[in-house]
């Protein structure tokens, strides 16, 4: 059973995308913290990430616990980046702005229903590693693409197209003999 609260729904993301949980009780320089998960990934410990519950935690107390993390992180010259996901319902605008000073923060909101999953990923999306679209073959190799239609285009720009897999500058001295062509039969013309 997966766990459907918007803490729960952040711990499914993070450990998704190989981020590792560590114990609810962190300790840095000394100093004990309590928060609903925290994350580092599992092959780059660059960064540490917080998850607070704004549903049932105070905005003060959130402001002197990041204040400490910070400070602790600053003291043992750590090179952490620290991220502060909040799940729950958005805090005043002095808080989110104090937070902001000290570190990133990801304010997801009360993400219940069926987007949920999707919302929260969409808020993560900073710390999730990118996932590229499938692309078919004509997106592969477009120069097959194009000879397909090679049967409506004229026979200089066909060879073009032959000549084309062999690199730029084979295209553009083809392409160089063409127009040559061209300007000495209108010079021929002209006569």
């Amino acid at each position: 059973m997966t766990d459907s609260t918007p803490v729960g729904r952040v711990t499914s993301a993070l450990e998704g995308a190989g981020y590792l949980r560590l114990p609810q009780s962190l300790l840095l320089g000394g100093l004990k913290l309590d928060f609903p998960a925290a994350f580092v990934h599992q092959k780059s410990s660059t960064e540490l990430i917080l998850v607070a519950d704004t549903a049932s935690e105070d905005e003060a107390l959130l402001t002197r616990k990041m204040s400490g993390v910070a400070r602790a992180l600053d003291v043992s010259r750590s090179r952490r980046s620290l991220t502060l996901v909040l799940a729950g319902p958005r805090p005043k605008p002095s808080t989110l702005e104090y937070l902001g000073k000290v570190c990133r923060v990801l304010p997801i909101g009360s993400v219940t229903g069926t987007g949920a999953d999707i919302v929260v990923h969409n808020w993560l999306a900073v710390l999730l590693p990118l996932t590229l679209p499938q692309v078919d073959g004509a997106a592969i190799d477009p120069l097959t693409r194009v000879r397909n239609l090679a049967g409506k285009l004229d026979e200089p720009l066909r060879h073009l197209v032959d000549v084309a897999a062999q690199g730029e500058k084979t295209v553009q001295r083809n392409l160089h003999q063409l127009i040559d062509e061209a300007s000495r039969g209108l010079e021929d013309q002209d006569v």
